[in-house]
């Protein structure tokens, strides 16, 4: 387990990979410490397109 929450030396991270990314997909940004700088990890989903049909369809006001 790193020594600070989000913070892990990079040897931790190497025997830990699995809890890194879990713990990145909780939406906090892991940070990997090297010897000349550090790794940010963060888990990003993917965006969902939504079609035009369906955006159209939703309505809106209208600024007149």
């Amino acid at each position: 387990m790193p020594a600070r929450p989000n913070e892990w030396s990079r040897g931790e991270a190497e025997k830990a990979i699995r809890a890194v990314f879990d713990a990145a997909k909780t939406g906090e940004t892991q940070m990997v410490i090297d010897f000349d700088g550090t790794f940010e990890i963060r888990f990003v989903r993917p965006r969902v397109k939504q079609r035009t049909n369906e955006f159209l369809a939703q309505g809106g006001p209208l600024d007149e």
